[in-house]
């Protein structure tokens, strides 16, 4: 019996030489993860078409991944605090009133907080019912559409940031050029994605059908290259969970888009190496259950202050002298 083809080719390098490293999503369902043999980059193969991907995220996305419609405040809380670490990376390289646009803006907080921090900030969210959050409760500029419609005019951006985002499109490398002429000369690029090199979490739950694409930092960077981009600071989230990019537009000729000579073999080495035996003798099985626990009752006794997403926010929202 032969394995079934490779019907989509690497992102990155164009490759389609490519190998199976999953077969079953976190719940067990049929789903086939592939990895590059020539750069090491993770996509799922195969999956439904650009049409579909965009009609799962604007109306059932967040219901099947979170059970909710809009954000609740308990959402708002967490992705509130996220976004504020998330900002700090740009407060040093971006001026005071900077035109700042975020894509797949979820409830709005990223762009809430960002206005409440002096930034020009607007964004864009696929998903109905968080778009419409967004607008009628925190009342900021989220539309609700995915990048590919977006009128958004040429060098008109001084940062765009796409949150948990990336893993989501169906072809990040054209997201990433298109943003490129959203930028004015020097403008930055941010990203953010969950780390396929992650092993805090069980190793079956690492794949699901909302994420198409599964990057390490390596292969995070080297597609903001092939882009035409140049790496400003990039990092990993303590836990390992998340790796984040800073990049800066660049004039110079873009990167090739090649492979990456031994990423394969690392990122194979450690999904490998992820199992269910291995993680359960690492830290993780016994000191995440009483970190939850405890950010739970954290959570729980700050929102019950507030009646609404927009009064947990404003409590949040940095103070300006």
């Amino acid at each position: 019996m032969t394995a079934d083809p490779i019907t989509i080719a690497c992102n990155l390098c164009q490759s389609r030489d490519a190998e199976p490293v999953r077969h079953r999503d976190r719940h067990g369902k049929p789903l086939r993860a592939v990895i590059c043999r020539q750069c090491g980059l993770v996509w799922t193969d195969p999956r439904p078409s650009a049409e579909q991907v965009r009609e799962f995220y604007r109306s059932q996305y967040r219901v099947e991944y979170k059970g909710i419609f809009e954000p609740q405040r308990k959402h708002t809380l967490r992705a509130g605090r996220a976004a504020l670490e998330r900002l700090g990376r740009l407060t040093s390289l971006l001026r005071p009133g900077a035109r700042l646009l975020d894509v797949g803006a979820g409830g709005g907080d990223v762009v809430y907080l960002a206005r409440a921090m002096g930034y020009d900030a607007s964004g864009f969210e696929p998903n109905q019912g968080y778009a419409d959050h967004a607008a009628r409760v925190l009342k900021v500029p989220v539309t609700q559409g995915v990048y590919q419609d977006a009128r958004i005019p040429a060098a008109s951006q001084d940062a765009v940031t796409l949150f948990h985002t990336a893993e989501h499109l169906d072809d990040p490398f054209d997201a990433m050029t298109t943003v490129r002429e959203w930028l004015v000369p020097g403008g930055l690029l941010v990203i953010e994605v969950p780390s396929v090199e992650a092993t805090c979490q069980q190793p079956h739950q690492q794949f699901h059908r909302g994420h198409l694409y599964h990057f390490n930092l390596v292969t995070l960077e080297q597609m903001g290259r092939c882009a035409g981009y140049t790496v400003v600071t990039s990092g990993t989230s303590p836990d390992g969970g998340n790796i984040w990019v800073v990049y800066r537009r660049s004039e110079d000729p873009p990167a090739p888009r090649a492979g990456i000579p031994g990423n394969y073999q690392r990122v194979r080495r450690i999904l490998d190496g992820h199992t269910s035996l291995t993680h359960a003798f690492s830290r993780y099985p016994y000191t995440r259950p009483a970190q939850k626990l405890l950010q739970r009752i954290r959570e729980w006794a700050f929102i019950r202050r507030y009646a609404s997403s927009a009064e947990v926010l404003a409590a949040l929202a940095p103070r300006r002298a």
